[in-house]
């Protein structure tokens, strides 16, 4: 069962939109606004730093689906450097113009800094800590994962070490095109070890740390994307991953969220989400194939990139004003109403960053 390349699976789009917003709420409720944090419910948000490896296991199956034919043969020299330079086109010009925001803000609380303007004092000194010169070289050079937090952009950790992964996938597709479905459910099984193994040591899958563990991470995700890739290109698993199941599957991903618990079950049931949002046909109407969230789908790597700046700013004007955090000096009515203003300003930034430099840059760029 062989499915025509390169059409757009727009359920896995809507899926990425999903989490770039749930991944934000989290932000703006753990970093900032804590008081909302602490009167929810469930722990949908507090865990929903969890859609992360959603982002991964989306890049493991997009990949192979797009490129599984240009490396049936293997892995060729002007192959893979046309496949490396699509990928410097798909993250780096939107990467580099979000660190060239943070770096005019940061410069701009060093100018105020000399002048001697008060409220600074409340502030880090600009230009130290975690975003010194040195973090803000490996940040050019998309390496900051090998930190053990993240710093400059926060959430650009990820798509640093996504970068990094990139280099080995094309081998990757090709070696797991050839393997048979035992061997494919062995290896499965096998890359949630490694995910297993670092939260079981480090408390987490990543909430408060980066460095070389989430390399392992990334790494194990996209490898679980590109076996359900296979198992979506043989028609492997209809009977438990077709997408009349989707939207239960759905539900249970946010179940497992909203219930206390580790974060690794949650990495299985995205692998099997993902494999039932892309089994969904086009035609079909479902809430995945909605305009809204194929829209959010479309902004969703600006709204990743752009969101942790905005909370910059919101958490150090609050210190800058009054040297109270945000979540002491605001009420938890006036907390809720800076959390909608920030989610709307997110939105429609992200909304001009897409149009205007994501899209036109990528086109630019790629081979």
């Amino acid at each position: 069962m062989i499915h025509p390349p390169r059409s757009e699976l727009t359920a896995l789009t809507s899926l990425r939109g999903i989490a770039a917003v749930l991944v934000m709420f989290h932000h703006f409720m753990n970093v900032v606004l804590k008081d909302l944090i602490d009167a929810s419910p469930t722990r949908l948000i507090e865990k929903s730093y969890l859609w992360v490896d959603l982002f991964f296991i989306l890049s493991g199956f997009v990949l192979a689906y797009v490129y599984h034919t240009t490396f049936q043969h293997g892995v060729k020299g002007r192959l893979y450097l046309r496949f490396i330079q699509a990928r410097f086109a798909r993250i780096y010009p939107l990467h580099l113009f979000t660190l060239a925001l943070f770096v005019a803000y940061e410069t701009l609380q060093w100018y105020l800094d000399q002048l001697g303007v008060a409220g600074m004092d409340n502030l880090y000194e600009p230009f130290t800590e975690g975003q010194s010169r040195y973090t803000l070289l490996t940040n050019l050079l998309l390496i900051q994962t090998i930190h053990w937090r993240a710093y400059w952009n926060e959430p650009a950790w990820s798509i640093s070490a996504e970068w990094m992964i990139y280099f080995t996938l094309p081998l990757m597709i090709v070696l797991l095109l050839r393997l048979k479905p035992l061997w494919l459910g062995c290896l499965a099984v096998g890359a949630l070890i490694p995910l297993i193994l670092i939260e079981s040591h480090f408390g987490d899958l990543g909430l408060y740390f980066a460095g070389w563990p989430m390399l392992v991470r990334c790494f194990c995700e996209a490898l679980l994307g590109i076996i359900i890739f296979r198992c979506y290109q043989q028609g492997l698993l209809l009977k438990v991953a077709s997408y009349r199941l989707l939207t239960p599957v759905f539900l249970l991903n946010l179940l497992i969220l909203a219930l206390p618990g580790p974060g690794v079950p949650s990495v299985v049931g995205f692998v099997w989400l993902v494999l039932c949002a892309a089994r969904l046909p086009q035609s079909q109407p479902h809430l995945l194939t909605a305009p809204l969230f194929v829209y959010l789908g479309k902004i969703s790597y600006s709204v990743y990139l752009t969101h942790w700046l905005i909370l910059d700013i919101v958490r150090d004007g609050a210190l800058f004003l009054s040297g109270i955090p945000a979540h002491d000096l605001l009420s938890p009515a006036a907390q809720a109403s800076t959390f909608v203003l920030m989610v709307i300003i997110v939105i429609g930034l992200s909304d001009l960053t897409y149009r205007y430099v994501e899209a036109p840059m990528r086109a630019r760029l790629k081979p």
